[in-house]
């Protein structure tokens, strides 16, 4: 069982995910081999240490691997590959890990979920940028389609900051336009039907690190403001 985390250990996690999003990358040592420490708190599990301040991570290079060789990992890799790796192999995550006595061990599926909601406001930013928002559909409007394809009935709204990616979700499920429209008609008229349609908005802020569900009217929120914003 996990190890219940008190609040020095969730301040220092959402520091890191904060700064990670920020600056669009997470720093180890050259040699990945050498930045993991046995757990502090499960028997048997390994953790990988990475850090978003490159002063604590040349510090701790130097403790740990005798050098300050450092490599940074851009965020999106580091969401969509490394943490489900990571998972896959029963470790936990070392943020911005500093050996006290309360440390940060995270699960890496939770903090990718993390990662992915702190990075919405920067998608939204982009989606404000050009204007324009993408969802699929057909001849009679937008269309509600499943998380994924073998997931349950549960249906979403699929929305999309590029036209390429709202396309590719198009073939992929049967969709036949792609529809795409100013901001301001997206949350009058295309949410507030998805209000009462969908089980949530279904968006995926870093490419390849699966999809965040977010309620209809969290999103329109949450957009509203983003496109008000200077």
């Amino acid at each position: 069982m996990l190890h219940r985390p008190r609040i020095p250990e969730l301040a220092q996690r959402d520091r890191f995910v904060r700064r990670a999003v920020n600056e669009g990358r997470v720093l180890t040592f050259a040699d990945e081999e050498t930045a993991s420490v046995a757990s502090q708190k499960v028997r048997g599990r390994t953790v990988q240490l990475f850090w978003s301040s490159t002063i604590e991570a040349t510090r701790w290079a130097e403790a740990l691997a005798g050098n300050n060789e450092l490599q940074e990992i851009a965020l999106t890799p580091f969401a969509a590959d490394l943490l489900p790796g990571i998972a896959k192999a029963k470790g936990l995550v070392g943020t911005d890990w500093v050996s006290d006595p309360i440390e940060a061990e995270v699960d890496p599926l939770d903090l990718q979920i993390r990662l992915k909601a702190e990075a919405l406001a920067l998608y939204l930013k982009k989606m404000c940028k050009s204007g324009e928002v993408h969802v699929v559909g057909d001849d009679t409007g937008p269309r509600l389609t499943p998380a994924g394809p073998w997931s349950g009935p549960d249906q979403f709204l699929h929305v999309f900051a590029a036209r390429t990616d709202a396309k590719r979700h198009m073939q992929q499920t049967g969709s036949t336009r792609v529809i795409s429209g100013p901001i301001i008609d997206f949350i009058g008229v295309t949410l507030a039907w998805a209000a009462t349609q969908a089980r949530a908005v279904a968006v995926e802020p870093i490419a390849g690190a699966g999809l965040l569900e977010v309620k209809v009217a969290d999103f329109g929120r949450q957009l509203a403001a983003a496109a008000a914003a200077p």
